[in-house]
């Protein structure tokens, strides 16, 4: 890879950050930038288990709830049979509420599995992602992305027909685990049984662009915009495959069309900037 194509494959992924903002999807939220001091610091933490992230966080508690989640830790430790694990979950995962939404994650994902809840273990899995999203949760990240997989897969297990489920493990799979291939597997299976799961047709686009296969991003997307013109997301995700096929000015009139399907300020702020700057890498 060129210099000068690491550099558009490095802007390309900053723009797709934006997309989780603004369609919603399993993308990461933009983080802010820190001083190198607590970045250094949070990188020595990235790798905290469940265990140690909750001795912290019981730190942080008043004396009264320290003892309560101290106490909790120990009859946890201590349970031995499901009934009485399962019980003990929910009773910590309100415990947590309103303390550490890492926890209460955790602990609502352990009930589920006890009690294999479909509806449960899907939200369980949801919850863990929506902490994975949040930048301060960096040093529990990975374990959170394994304690969502798990969810998912044992709700697969329970509805394995489920493309919906599916596009949520196959999207988490890809983006934040060490075996992506699984989950562009799961995604081609919806795409087999569902060949116009719109869905599906962005993710597998999106994920194409990031691995820099923009001809097969364009295939995918093409079929989005045959189904659903208007589709902002796809659109979106148009433009950046556009730029990365070299076609700028392309990149830029789709990039104005997204604008106005969007039309949020915040986005046409975000988007004006990365115009201005395809604009002058066109010089």
């Amino acid at each position: 890879m060129t210099a000068k194509n690491g550099a558009i494959i490095l802007s390309i992924l900053a723009v797709i950050a934006i997309s989780g903002i603004y369609f919603g999807n399993f993308t990461t939220k933009k983080v802010e930038k820190k001083d190198s001091h607590a970045h250094s610091e949070m990188g020595k933490m990235a790798e905290m288990s469940i265990e140690d992230f909750e001795k912290n966080q019981i730190k942080s508690l008043s004396e009264p709830d320290q003892n309560t989640a101290n106490a909790f830790v120990k009859q946890w430790k201590e349970a031995i049979n499901d009934q009485e694990k399962s019980k003990l979950a929910h009773d910590v995962a309100h415990f947590w509420e309103g303390k550490s939404g890492v926890l209460e994650a955790y602990y609502h994902s352990e009930a589920a599995l006890i009690e294999k809840n479909l509806n449960d273990l899907v939200s369980s899995g949801d919850q863990l992602i929506s902490q994975f999203r949040i930048p301060e949760n960096e040093k529990i990240k990975n374990n959170l992305i394994t304690f969502a997989l798990r969810s998912y897969e044992a709700a697969l297990k329970l509805s394995p027909n489920d493309n919906s489920l599916k596009l949520k493990a196959g999207a988490t799979y890809v983006e934040g685990s060490i075996d992506p291939m699984k989950g562009i597997a799961l995604l081609r299976e919806v795409i087999k049984e569902d060949p116009t799961n719109v869905s599906a047709l962005i993710l597998l686009g999106r994920f194409s662009i990031m691995s820099g296969q923009f001809e097969k991003a364009k295939e995918r997307l093409d079929q989005v915009l045959t189904l659903q013109p208007n589709n902002a997301e796809a659109i979106f995700f148009m433009a950046i495959t556009q730029q990365g096929l070299g076609k700028n000015d392309k990149a830029i009139e789709l990039f104005e069309a997204c604008k106005k399907l969007v039309s949020n300020p915040d986005f046409d702020k975000e988007i004006d900037g990365y115009i201005k700057d395809l604009k002058t890498n066109k010089k």
